[in-house]
């Protein structure tokens, strides 16, 4: 009932609101909006003048309503026809209000407000008026009148008789002041009813006792227009068939628990043995036991699913445990024919090892220091199966192998070393400067005839570590090639600089990795950018 309420009363509050805006809509374009249309309200003096402001305000009129202006003789016109007892349409009233009903006169100095009243409609009966002050477009401070729009009843009884509610039931409706505006019911009812806990509130209901009768009581105020809407309703209209409905609920009641009583009987005797035999197994299953379960119990139901699935549950652990022993067999037999792999190495340096001794003692010292540079360069290449090694290490490769070109090619080309010192006990990955010096040789300056020269580089730059290979070769270089071979775009070329940035990026990220560029001076410059790591 009190959500009822509510939205009976926002309709009436939107009855109230589209009077509103027409009022506003109505002054402004007859007063504020046009001096010309201020002048003719100010200055009505002749019939036509007077028909002229009477047809305009029956163009307002609608749904029943009626609107009247009355203007402050500021000017004191005197009209062809008299004016004095007029109830609707135009008329003039004196400055302090006089030729107004007292209750209009009581809200002329609101300036501007929209308020509402019940007042005298002049034939002995009353009627619902709207009324707002009319202020000079001027001076806003000076009121020059009031629009009056009446017989509101109209209007609010379609939004009253929408609303059905019980037999002896009854809404009442009252403005700012208490005055009832109206009424639908039976019984009369004021604002002096109205509990003084409830006064306070801007929705509400309650209940009260009158003349042996209870009665529910809703109220919804709206502060938009300061009305009040009451529902009066006889509870016995709500609650008569309360006490067969509360029978029937009972009744209901008591047969839903014989139900629910005989269903879990039922339960019990389907659910709760395949339970205790589920529990049963689970306690005395260890992994890779093997148990003599019947398979009586595989039912279709849920708890056969279940069944069924625990004992899957159980093969599939009992595979997987069997299979974990045949794994650690087999990592036994790799931890074996690892240790029997390292063998290899060591016997290939101490065999290399003895060749550099013979060689040296033969009195061939350039076939000894081949042999001591190969042996560097597969030593730092295993590098006992890590995968990083230090720059100071990966520079020694590198040197190595360029002694070893330098043999395969004498004369033809020099290598330059530029190295920070601080740099060498960062970490890189092993062997990637290698394959750069490897292309710069084979594809720049070994056909030179010693011009060729090549500069290795190891710099620290903020934050980054850059390896740098470049080379003064003269022969043309298609560079978007090369960065396809380098981003795996071409696979059938550079599989050494390929898997350069490969590992790099798969150590370190998209940010670091291989870069190709030209240099000022003609040749190549490959650029590697890594992180600052140490151990």
């Amino acid at each position: 009932m009190l959500e009822l309420a509510n939205q009976n009363h926002y309709a009436i509050e939107k009855t109230l609101s589209i009077v509103n805006d027409r009022t506003v809509t109505l002054l402004d374009n007859q007063i504020f909006s046009d001096p010309k249309q201020f002048q003719f309200w100010t200055h009505i003096e002749t019939l036509g003048d007077i028909n002229k402001a009477d047809e305009i305000l029956e163009k307002w009129t609608a749904d029943g309503t009626i609107y009247s202006m009355y203007i402050k003789n500021l000017y004191n016109i005197v009209p062809q026809m008299d004016l004095t007892y007029r109830t609707i349409g135009f008329k003039y009233i004196e400055a302090d209000g006089r030729g107004l009903l007292p209750e209009v006169a009581s809200v002329l100095n609101e300036k501007g407000g929209g308020t509402i009243r019940l007042i005298d409609s002049g034939n002995g009966t009353q009627t619902i008026a709207f009324m707002r002050s009319i202020l000079n477009p001027k001076y806003y401070d000076d009121v020059i009148g009031m629009l009056v729009v009446t017989k509101l009843e109209y209007l609010f009884t379609k939004d009253l008789v929408q609303v059905k509610l019980p037999p002896n039931s009854g809404i009442f409706l009252f403005n700012d002041e208490g005055q009832l505006l109206i009424s639908d019911g039976p019984d009369e009812f004021t604002m002096a009813n109205i509990p003084f806990e409830a006064n306070g509130k801007t929705e509400g209901y309650y209940f009260k006792k009158e003349e042996g009768k209870r009665w529910l009581y809703a109220f919804s105020r709206n502060p938009a227009f300061n009305t009040t809407l009451v529902y009066k309703i006889p509870q016995k209209s709500i609650t008569g068939k309360q006490e067969v409905f509360q029978i029937t609920m009972m009744t209901v009641s008591v047969v839903y628990l014989l139900f629910v009583l005989a269903f879990v009987l039922y339960l019990l005797r389907i659910l709760v043995k395949p339970v205790l035999r589920l529990v049963a197994i689970t306690k005395i299953y260890e992994p890779g036991q093997v148990l003599d379960i019947s398979q009586d119990m595989l039912r279709t139901d849920e708890f056969g699913l279940l069944y069924g699935a625990f004992l899957k549950m159980m093969k599939r652990l009992d595979k997987s445990v069997e299979e974990n022993y045949g794994m650690q067999i087999k990592q036994k037999e790799i931890e074996l024919t690892t240790l029997h792999s390292q063998i290899t190495p060591h016997l290939l340096y101490n065999t290399l090892d003895s060749i550099y001794w013979y060689a040296i003692d033969s009195g061939n010292n350039e076939v000894g220091g081949m042999v001591k540079d190969l042996s560097k360069l597969l030593r730092i290449g295993l590098s006992k199966g890590q995968t990083m090694i230090t720059i100071k290490e990966e520079i020694e490769h590198i040197q190595a192998y360029c002694r070893l070109q330098m043999k395969r090619y004498p004369d033809t080309f020099e290598v330059e070393w530029d190295i920070d010192e601080e740099a060498l006990d960062f970490l890189t990955p092993k062997v990637i400067m290698q394959p750069l010096v490897e292309n710069a040789i084979f594809h720049a300056v070994s056909s030179m005839d010693g011009e060729g020269n090549i500069l290795v580089s190891v710099k620290l730059e903020q934050d980054e570590l850059r390896l740098i290979v470049e080379d003064n070769g003269f022969l043309p270089v298609d560079m978007e090639r090369l960065r396809q071979i380098v981003s795996g775009e071409i696979q059938d070329k550079g599989y050494g600089i390929r898997n350069v940035n490969q590992r790099i990026v798969l150590h370190f990220g998209v940010n670091y990795g291989l870069t190709y560029e030209w240099r000022e001076q003609g040749g190549v410059r490959a650029i590697i950018n890594l992180p600052i790591l140490k151990e």
